[in-house]
């Protein structure tokens, strides 16, 4: 049988949907508030230039296969960054819950009965004694029917609500595109080090081989009576000196192997081979646009700012509760009831119910309520402002940083440069008699010495140039896995 409906409840219904009508029209004007970052509209440290260089994967300018793999095996396995991506999955679940929060709730519901029925002597005494096998009437019956529930969002409470959730998945996608960022940058940082820890250790190998030539020399002419004991203790002293930095050396060139492995998901037994030598080439500082377009490209920041939209949407919904509430209910069903002996009974219908609730004292929760979520908007704002000031103040520093360190460079290779000529005019005064071999091996440790500063200073402009890259908002881009 149809279902059918009074004239009163579908009023009541064609009321209910154009209040409804009225979503996000709360009368609390609600705005955000005010950043107090005055954002800079050029950096002082970075090179001129018309056209920002693309960061998206900034390591394969560095034109080394080995650092393209182990970045590549990172970004691919690293724990961290499966962690974030069940994130993203977790708070897009969370928006698509307080998104069914806009729309009514149906369901379906059935139930049977059946049984006995102990009538006040249903059968005459006489005519059950004559027929002892009738029985005592009995009953069974079936109701089914839908159910729908539904809380129009007249004030925009739930829409906010929504927005809100929405916003917070967004910033669980930033702090993937971070996690992706942070990872290339730890690579590559552990890669470099590594190789100059190599190359420390050759030069270091090299000192002390030359330190022993020195003390054999030494020795020598401290038998014939040409030098004293103390010189030779001095040599001896340097040697052992010398030979105490390989054991920490190799220690950290271990570590930085191992962060690589850990890096690629990989237990520290399985660190890559470095045996190979290294093929990179530290490039030259990357160009950047406005201090504005960085902020839009950095991912803490852009995470920061949904957190802060998320405050406000949560704000607004929070006013809300202050409005009153309406509720819509229905339940339409067919059933049946029959006894034995008795015409059953069937029929369908439906009921519909409008409810409305309006606060009235509340001992002033919902105004606390409001004051927290206010006090909330106003954290998440001073958060945001601190991220742009650290996400400034690293550009800046990172840029002084490659620029001191090239600095750095080109003095040390001019040292390196004026002793390795010294060390061959030595090597040829001693030959023509007027030099000892000791003035020839001493200038040799100067240049070796000299050369351990220059690898140490390269590695520091190499680490310069990623931290560069990162704080401008590199090693990630919209189409990375989540």
């Amino acid at each position: 049988m149809p279902m059918s409906f009074s004239a009163p409840s579908a009023r009541l219904l064609l009321t209910t949907l154009l209040c409804s009508g009225v979503v996000a029209c709360s009368p609390f004007k609600t705005e955000m508030p005010a950043s107090q970052v005055a954002v800079p509209t050029q950096f002082t440290a970075a090179p001129v230039s018309t056209q920002a260089t693309d960061l998206t994967a900034w390591w394969t300018a560095w034109q080394d296969p080995l650092l393209n793999q182990l970045v590549q095996q990172a970004l691919a396995a690293n724990p961290d960054i499966r962690v974030a991506q069940a994130r993203v999955q977790e708070s897009r679940a969370y928006t698509q819950m307080a998104k069914s929060a806009l729309y009514p709730t149906i369901g379906a519901t059935a139930g049977m009965m059946g049984g006995g029925m102990d009538w006040r002597h249903p059968v005459p005494p006489l005519m059950k004694m004559a027929a002892p096998n009738i029985q005592d009437p009995a009953t069974d019956g079936h109701l089914a029917g839908i159910t729908m529930a539904w809380e129009p969002d007249i004030w925009g409470g739930n829409l906010a609500r929504k927005r809100g959730a929405k916003q917070m998945a967004l910033a669980s996608e930033e702090m993937l595109h971070g996690t992706h960022m942070a990872i290339a940058a730890d690579v590559a940082a552990n890669y470099v080090t590594a190789r100059g820890l190599q190359q420390r250790i050759v030069l270091l190998d090299q000192s002390v081989s030359t330190l022993q030539s020195l003390l054999r020399y030494a020795t020598a002419r401290f038998d014939a009576g040409q030098t004293t004991q103390a010189d030779v203790a001095t040599i001896r002293g340097q040697i052992a000196q010398a030979q105490a930095q390989r054991p920490m050396l190799v220690s950290s060139l271990d570590a930085c192997r191992h962060r690589l492995a850990i890096l690629s998901g990989q237990p520290p037994e399985q660190a890559p081979d470095l045996s190979a030598p290294a093929q990179y080439r530290v490039p030259a500082p990357p160009a950047t646009a406005l201090p504005s377009t960085v902020l839009e490209r950095r991912p803490d920041v852009r995470l920061e700012k949904h957190v802060l939209e998320a405050n406000l949407q949560r704000l607004i919904s929070t006013k809300t509760d202050l409005l009153p509430r309406f509720g819509l209910e229905f339940f339409g069903g067919d059933g049946r009831l029959r006894f034995d002996g008795i015409p059953g009974v069937s029929g369908s219908g439906g009921l519909m119910a409008v409810n409305a609730y309006l606060p009235i004292f509340t001992a002033g929760r919902i105004q606390a309520k409001i004051r927290a979520s206010d006090a909330q908007l106003h954290q998440a704002l001073a958060t945001y402002d601190q991220t742009v000031l650290t996400a400034l103040a690293e550009v800046e520093d990172a840029y002084e940083s490659r620029s001191s360190a090239d600095q750095n460079i080109t003095s040390l290779t001019a040292e390196v440069s004026a002793l390795t000529q010294a060390a061959s005019q030595a090597r040829g005064l001693y030959e023509g008699g007027q030099f000892t071999m000791q003035d020839v091996l001493t200038t040799r440790i100067k240049k070796i010495t000299a050369q351990d500063d220059l690898v140490s200073a390269q590695t520091r402009q190499a680490l310069s140039t990623i931290q560069l890259a990162r704080a401008l908002g590199g090693g990630w881009n919209s189409q990375s896995p989540s």
